[in-house]
Order: C-alpha cells, then sequence, then structure tokens
C-alpha cells in the first residue's frame, strides 16, 4: 500500500515538473495549447463578431457596381421584373436567362465565397468563445448569439441563391437543402434565446432577438414552400407575435404633403422605428448612383461620374400599382423627373422610372447618403409576413389576417374605405387572398429585392389579364421573359463550378 502511494505521488510530481518545464520552454507571445483558442480579452471577441456586420449578406446587400450594378439585385433581374440600363456584366445575360453564361458564372463565385467567408468567421467565433474564461457568461452569450444569427443569415442566402450545397466551403458533395434548413433553424432559435428583445436602438445598433425573429419567420416561410413543402406556418406565426405584440415597432404614418409622405419619411431615415435593423458601411458607393438614367451624368446639379438606372421596375410591374396609390406616384419609391439648370434655362428632364426611396434631400438638392445605411425588415413586412403565415396555417381567412394585410393597404392607399375593404377580403376564399397578399409583397417590398425569391417559393408568377387592369397570378412554368422564352424553373443560379477556397 505504501509503495503504491509512493508511486502514485512520484508520478504527479514528474507530470508536473513536466508540465512546468513545457511553460517555460514555451515561446514568449505564444499560447499555451490548451487555450490557444481562447479570446484573450473581452474586446477582442467582441471585433471578431464585429467583422459580421460587414461581411457575406450586409456587404452583399450594399454592394455596387460602376458598370454591372446591384448583385442582390441577380433574382428580381432574373425575374424579369426589373430591368437595368447596364450594358456590360451578368445583367444582360440575367435578363436573357441565360444563368450558365461565364459572367453569371463570376456572379456565383462571388456571392458564395461573400456567404461562406462570414460562415466560416462565425464557426471560428462560435469555437472559440467557449473556450474564453476572460468573457464572461452574460457577454459569452450575446456574442454567441449575434455570431448564430450571422452563421443562419449567410446559410440562408446560400440557400434562397443555390438550392442544396457543400457544408463546407471547398467540399465536393452538397447536403440536402432539407438539412441545411435545419441548421438555419437551429441557430436561429438559439440566437434568440440568447440575444435581448430590444430595437435597433435600444440595442446600441446590434442585432436582437427581433430580427432574428424576422429573419425565422421568413426561414419556416420558405421551408413551408418550394422546394421542400415542409408545412412551417404555425412555427412562422408563433415566432412573429412577439413582434407584433411588443409595441415597439409601428407603420410610419404620413405627414400633411406628398413630399412628407410615409415613404419620404423612411427614405430619409433608414432607422426609422419601422425598421427592425439597419445594416451600415462607412465606406463603398451608395445605391444612390443608381438612381438616375445614365444620361445624369452631364446634368451639372447632379454632378456624378457613375450614374445608370439599375433597378427599373418593368412595364408589367408598373401596372400592379392603381392609380391611386400613394407608392406609385413620383418621388415616392421611383422617379421620372428631374430640373436641370442649362446656362439661363430650367430643363424639365424625363426619363424611365428609377429609384428615388435611394436618395436624400429633397427637389433639386437630392444626394447621396453620407453614411451608406440601409433599413432591413421594416414593420410592414412583418404585417404581410403574418397575414400570409395564419392565412396558411388556419386554412381559412382570419380576421387578424385582413387586418394586417389592410393597414399595409390603407397607408398606401388611405382612400379606400376600411370596412368595405375588409368585407371584400373576408368573402374571399384562401388561394384569392394569398394572392392579395402576394401583389401587395410586390407593391410594398419592391425596393428589398425579394419578388424573386417570392416567385420561386410559390411557383406562381404575376400577368396581367388581357385587355384588363387586372393582375392575376400563374404558374411559373407558364411564364416568359421579355425576350419570349421560358424563365429559368427556379429562379437559382448554378453553383460555381470551382468554388473559391
Amino acid at each position: 500500500m505504501h509503495l503504491s502511494t509512493f508511486i502514485k505521488s512520484s508520478c504527479l510530481a514528474i507530470f508536473c515538473c513536466l508540465l512546468w518545464a513545457c511553460e517555460k520552454e514555451q515561446p514568449a507571445g505564444e499560447i499555451h495549447p490548451l487555450i490557444q483558442n481562447a479570446y484573450q480579452t473581452r474586446e477582442e471577441a467582441q471585433a471578431a463578431v464585429d467583422v459580421l456586420y460587414h461581411l457575406g449578406y450586409p456587404s452583399i446587400s450594399l454592394e455596387t457596381d460602376a458598370n454591372e450594378g446591384l448583385p442582390l439585385a441577380w433574382s428580381v433581374y432574373l425575374s424579369g421584373l426589373i430591368e437595368s440600363e447596364a450594358s456590360e456584366g451578368y445583367y444582360p445575360n440575367l435578363h436573357q436567362g441565360k444563368v450558365s453564361s461565364p459572367k453569371v458564372e463570376e456572379l456565383s463565385k462571388k456571392l458564395y465565397t461573400s456567404y461562406f467567408d462570414a460562415i466560416e468567421q462565425a464557426d471560428t467565433i462560435i469555437a472559440r468563445i467557449n473556450d474564453s474564461p476572460s468573457v464572461n457568461a452574460q457577454d459569452r452569450e450575446r456574442l454567441q448569439g449575434e455570431a448564430k444569427f450571422f452563421r443562419a443569415l449567410n446559410r440562408f442566402s446560400l440557400l434562397r441563391t443555390f438550392g442544396a450545397h457543400p457544408t463546407a466551403r471547398t467540399s465536393p458533395t452538397s447536403e440536402t437543402e432539407a438539412t441545411l434548413y435545419s441548421l438555419v433553424v437551429k441557430d436561429l432559435q438559439d440566437a434568440i434565446a440568447r440575444l435581448p428583445h430590444k430595437t435597433f436602438i435600444e440595442n446600441k445598433s446590434r442585432v436582437s432577438a427581433f430580427i432574428a425573429r424576422a429573419l425565422l419567420a421568413e426561414v419556416y416561410m420558405q421551408m413551408s414552400c418550394l422546394p421542400l413543402r415542409e408545412n412551417k406556418w404555425v412555427e412562422a406565426v408563433s415566432i412573429l407575435r412577439p413582434i407584433l405584440a411588443s409595441g415597439k415597432y409601428q407603420l410610419t404614418g404620413h405627414g400633411s404633403s406628398e413630399a412628407l409622405s410615409a415613404y419620404n419619411k423612411l427614405r430619409q431615415n433608414p432607422m426609422a422605428p419601422e425598421y427592425l435593423h439597419t445594416w451600415q458601411v462607412k465606406e463603398g458607393r451608395s445605391r444612390a448612383i443608381f438612381s438616375f438614367p445614365s444620361k445624369a451624368k452631364g446634368w451639372g446639379n447632379v454632378q456624378t461620374t457613375v450614374a445608370f438606372n439599375a433597378y427599373q421596375p418593368s412595364k408589367l410591374l408598373q401596372s400592379i400599382y392603381s392609380e391611386e396609390d400613394i407608392r406609385a406616384k413620383d418621388r415616392q419609391y421611383f422617379h421620372s423627373f428631374f430640373k436641370v439648370q442649362e446656362g439661363n434655362k430650367t430643363v424639365f428632364e424625363v426619363f424611365d422610372p428609377a429609384p428615388y426611396f435611394w436618395l436624400t434631400g429633397e427637389g433639386e438638392h437630392l444626394s447621396a447618403p453620407k453614411v451608406n445605411q440601409l433599413g432591413a425588415y421594416r414593420y410592414s413586412e412583418i404585417l404581410l409576413m403574418f397575414a400570409e403565415a395564419l392565412c396558411q396555417s388556419e386554412a381559412t381567412v382570419r380576421e387578424e389576417a385582413v387586418d394586417a394585410l389592410l393597414d399595409v393597404q390603407l397607408r398606401a392607399m388611405p382612400h379606400l374605405n376600411r370596412e368595405e375593404a375588409k368585407a371584400e377580403l373576408m368573402a374571399l376564399g384562401i388561394d384569392a387572398f394569398l394572392q392579395k397578399v402576394w401583389l401587395e409583397r410586390f407593391r410594398e417590398l419592391v425596393l428589398e429585392m425579394k419578388m424573386g425569391y417570392d416567385i420561386a417559393r410559390t411557383g406562381f408568377y404575376p400577368s396581367k389579364v388581357r385587355g384588363s387592369a387586372e393582375i392575376v397570378f400563374i404558374p411559373l412554368s407558364e411564364a416568359h421573359s421579355s425576350s419570349g422564352g421560358p424563365l429559368p424553373r427556379n429562379l437559382r443560379l448554378p453553383l460555381p463550378l470551382s468554388p473559391t477556397p
């Protein structure tokens, strides 16, 4: 017994001496292997998470190319509902449905690389944060929640862009969409549990549980539609209700003139209470360079070296608005004239509709915003998601869904009588009501660039009834591009042939 105790004590002493010797021989400045994954300070961990705010989807959503246009607009370019003056790059090929062209391949690689950059950054943070005793438990939870939100956001972006894809950037095989969606859902559920239920302002410009809820609701809606057809409508309703019940968000109201409309207020203030979040970058071109036609480069009071209309609504898209709809009026979402000074003369230049919403200022004193900002998930979008999800989950037209849709419609068309409009909507069958919601999404969210995603998930495309102003939805398989050919079957991009490592 004494001999056994002596041997154990000796072994312990030898182990301690060896460990001390290893630590003593470790070069100065290197971290011991046992703690090499740890963040040394809270500030270091915070800085790693801050990178995610300017990587992947947030970066792509604000990126503008002086010659080609808007990478994030690829799906609406492909749908044919949005056109562009761009004569080079990916737009002409997307417009013609040529998704296998070299220029579209370049765009695919850009998106694939950017989204995976963010996913890998989030992977690293999530792996390291738990081994960081210098970061207190509360901060670890919050930072993990933010990292998981961004990992889910970028994984969802890959799914909507390519469908099935590898879980690792250079893996030769793709995972199933069902498996990838389960990863997205798990990350967002974890994020919601870890993040505070605060507004963008309250949370000091950081993502909160509210935007994570909005994203998860959108994920559930996508899962419930093509191609998975999983029934997640009840989950979508459940995840949206706390946003509606919080009382923290509201639709922006109109002022006394069209210049002070809700849409102009939102244009001037991307941090208005209607927005759940705001993406921000301090450098790079603003979307405002695409708010004028290319001929505007010669107008003295525009003063820009880059200008072309990269986001022009098609004739079909313009026709979905009624004449009374405030959003369709000039200098709301779009504009089509500008006062130009030519010597001693003032000339009104007229052009095809271009985005007015991406400018700041008023009248002839319009300009690009000083800080490149983009409001994300307006409360109006939350209401429209709720209306669709509730109708689908209940398999009938509920009053609560009708009220949510009407809140959005009546802001745009305040001349309507609410009770009469409500009675008409309540009398609709479920399919007819859903088409009203889809059409309202197209009208309200035209600048959010999600129309292509909506067409892909529902499998339906808007079409004008011959000899009538009525808009109906037809199967995507029956829709044709402006060049006369059929639209791509699922409105997606092909995976890059050789993903960038």
